[in-house]
C-alpha cells in the first residue's frame, strides 16, 4: 500500500511540472534594395542570457529562407550576417529589434530580415606625371565625431595593384574622403600623402558619396610632389650607450603616421627625413637604466632643412593626491572611481594614464610623461568633477603642467546631481519616439563636454535625463542627428534658437517640454 501511495504521488508531482516545448523561429533574408532573397546569410538566434542560456544559427537556402527549431524559451535577438551586407538585428513582427521573446512551444513564421548591401570605391593611384603607382596605401575616411571636435576618422584601407588599381569594399552609405600615400621604398621622392582627387590640403579634398550597395569606379588619386626636407636634434653627450639605442622617436602632425614617424639615429643624434613642409610635434621616449624620460618640441618645416638643437630630457613623474566629495553623503565608495589623465590636443600622442582611487580617498598615478594634461574621473553614477586643486589654487580648466614638479593634488567631486525630464514633440504636436534629447553645459560650464548629458525618448515621447550637475545648460531634441555631434559647437549654432534654456539647481528636478529639431542631413561632410 505505501509504494501505491509514492508511486501515486510521485505521477501526481510529474503531471503537476509543466512540459516544456522548444520553440521555432522561421523568416527570410531579403535584399533591401531589389527584395530579391539573399543565400548563404548567417541567421544568428542569440541568447540575452549568455551565461546560461544558448544560442542559435542557420543559413539561408537559394530562397533566403531560414528556420532554427528546437529553441528554448527565453529573450533572444535574432541577426543576419553576410559578407557584402551590412549586418542587421530585427524582433519578431511587431515589435521593436532587436527583441525577441519565445514562450514554451511558440512558432513564429513569417519574419522577414532586410539586409542592406555595402558599397564600393575604385580607381587607380597614379604619381604626379600620371604613371600608375604600385603598392601605394589608400584609406577611405569618414567624418566623426569626438570629444566635440569633428574630425576624419578611417574606415577601409586597401593597396595599389599592379596597375595603381585599388578596391576599397564593405562601405556602409555616406560621404567619404579618399587618401593615398606612397613608402619611400618606391622610389617616389618628393611625393606626399594625397587626396582624392589630388591635393595636400584636407579642406580642399572632394567627397565621395556612396549609396547603399553602390558600385563605384573612376576615381583617381594624383600624389602631389613638394620639396621635402630633413629635421635633426642632438642628443646629449652624457647619454649612456643603453639610453641612446633605447629611444622611440615621433615627429607627427595630428595626422595617421604614415612615413614621418621614424627617426634615424647617429652619434649626432636624431634624424627625420624626406619631411614635407608644415607643422609638426615631436616626442621623444629615452629608456635608460630601466626609467623614462621623454622630450617635447614643436618644429615648423618650411622650405629648408631644420636644425632643432640639443633635445632636453625631462624624467617621467608619479603624480599623488586625494578625492573629496562634496554636496552630500558618499556611500558607493571610493574604490569605485578612477582617476584619469588625457593629453589635450594639440599635444603629442602621450596617451591617457589611469590610476585606480583607494578605500581612502588617495591616489597615485605613477610614471607619467612630462606633458600637460586634463584631469578627469568615472566610475560612479551621480557624480560629477567640480575642481582639481593645488593647496587653495583651482587649476583652470582642470589641467595639471606635469613639466614642472607636481604636487599633491586635490580632486572634488560633487554629487548634488539633478534630473531633468520632460516630453518631445514635432511642430504638428505629435509626440516624437526615439528622439535624442542632449543636455549642454553653457555659461560658467561651457565647454565641459563631461557635464553633457542625453537620453531617448520612450512611445509616448517622454524622457528623463539624470546626473546633471549645478549649472546653465541648453536642451535640444533631435529627430536624428551624428552621434557626438550636439558636443560640437560649430555644428549646434545653427539649432541654438530651438534648444530650450535649463537652469539647474543643487539637487534639482526640472521639466520642460521640447520640440523635436526635424530629421535632416545631419552628417559631417
Amino acid at each position: 500500500m505505501i509504494s501505491m501511495l509514492v508511486v501515486a504521488a510521485f505521477l501526481a508531482q510529474q503531471s503537476a511540472t509543466p512540459t516544456v516545448v522548444q520553440a521555432r523561429v522561421e523568416g527570410t533574408v531579403l535584399n533591401s534594395l531589389n527584395g530579391q532573397p539573399v543565400r548563404k546569410v548567417t541567421v544568428i538566434l542569440r541568447a540575452h542570457d549568455t551565461d546560461e542560456a544558448l544560442s542559435y544559427a542557420d543559413e539561408t537556402d537559394a530562397n533566403g529562407h531560414f528556420s532554427i527549431a528546437d529553441v528554448s524559451p527565453g529573450d533572444y535577438a535574432l541577426a543576419a550576417e553576410r559578407p557584402g551586407f551590412r549586418q542587421q538585428s530585427t524582433g519578431a513582427i511587431g515589435a521593436p529589434p532587436p527583441n525577441l521573446k519565445l514562450e514554451s512551444g511558440q512558432q513564429i513564421t513569417g519574419l522577414t530580415i532586410r539586409l542592406t548591401p555595402l558599397g564600393v570605391i575604385a580607381g587607380r593611384v597614379l604619381d604626379a606625371d600620371g604613371d600608375p603607382v604600385r603598392g601605394a596605401n589608400v584609406t577611405a575616411f569618414r567624418y566623426v565625431y569626438s570629444s566635440g571636435k569633428k574630425e576624419l576618422r578611417s574606415v577601409a584601407q586597401a593597396q595599389s595593384g599592379d596597375n595603381g588599381d585599388f578596391r576599397l569594399f564593405g562601405l556602409v552609405e555616406g560621404t567619404f574622403y579618399l587618401k593615398s600615400s606612397a613608402t619611400r621604398r618606391l622610389g617616389l621622392a618628393g611625393s606626399v600623402p594625397s587626396f582624392y582627387p589630388g591635393t595636400v590640403d584636407e579642406t580642399h579634398a572632394e567627397p565621395v558619396v556612396v549609396h547603399p550597395g553602390a558600385q563605384l569606379e573612376g576615381f583617381d588619386i594624383r600624389l602631389q610632389s613638394t620639396g621635402v626636407y630633413g629635421v635633426r636634434f642632438k642628443l646629449p653627450a652624457s647619454d649612456s650607450a643603453e639610453a641612446r639605442t633605447s629611444i622611440t622617436a615621433f615627429l607627427g602632425n595630428g595626422q595617421p603616421p604614415e612615413f614621418n614617424n621614424v627617426a634615424t639615429w647617429s652619434p649626432a643624434g636624431l634624424a627625420f627625413n624626406d619631411v614635407p613642409p608644415g607643422s609638426y610635434e615631436l616626442m621623444v621616449i629615452r629608456r635608460d637604466a630601466g626609467k623614462q624620460s621623454y622630450a617635447f618640441r614643436h618644429v615648423e618645416v618650411a622650405n629648408a632643412d631644420v636644425d632643432g638643437g640639443m633635445l632636453t630630457f625631462l624624467p617621467a613623474v608619479d603624480v599623488a593626491g586625494s578625492v573629496r566629495i562634496e554636496g552630500g553623503a558618499f556611500t558607493s565608495g571610493y574604490d569605485k572611481l578612477r582617476l584619469t589623465l588625457q593629453s589635450p590636443p594639440p599635444s603629442p600622442g602621450t596617451g591617457n594614464l589611469g590610476a585606480q582611487v583607494k578605500p581612502d580617498g588617495t591616489f597615485l598615478l605613477k610614471n607619467a610623461a612630462p606633458a600637460v594634461y586634463e584631469v578627469a574621473i568615472n566610475g560612479v553614477r551621480g557624480l560629477y568633477l567640480k575642481s582639481v586643486r593645488i593647496r587653495d589654487k583651482t587649476l583652470p580648466d582642470r589641467r595639471i603642467d606635469l613639466t614642472a614638479p607636481p604636487e599633491a593634488l586635490t580632486v572634488v567631486l560633487g554629487n548634488d546631481v539633478g534630473e531633468v525630464e520632460g516630453s518631445v514633440e514635432n511642430a504638428k504636436g505629435q509626440p516624437v519616439a526615439r528622439a535624442r534629447v542632449t543636455v549642454i553645459a553653457y555659461g560658467d560650464h561651457s565647454g565641459r563636454i563631461d557635464l553633457s548629458r542625453f537620453a531617448f525618448t520612450d512611445d509616448k515621447g517622454e524622457f528623463t535625463v539624470k546626473d546633471v550637475a549645478p549649472g546653465d545648460y541648453k536642451v535640444f531634441a533631435w529627430e536624428n542627428v551624428p552621434v557626438g555631434a550636439p558636443q560640437d559647437p560649430e555644428f549646434r549654432k545653427p539649432f541654438e534658437k530651438q534648444a530650450a534654456a535649463l537652469q539647474m539647481p543643487p539637487n534639482g528636478h526640472q521639466k520642460i517640454q521640447l520640440t523635436a529639431i526635424p530629421a535632416q542631413d545631419n552628417s559631417p561632410q
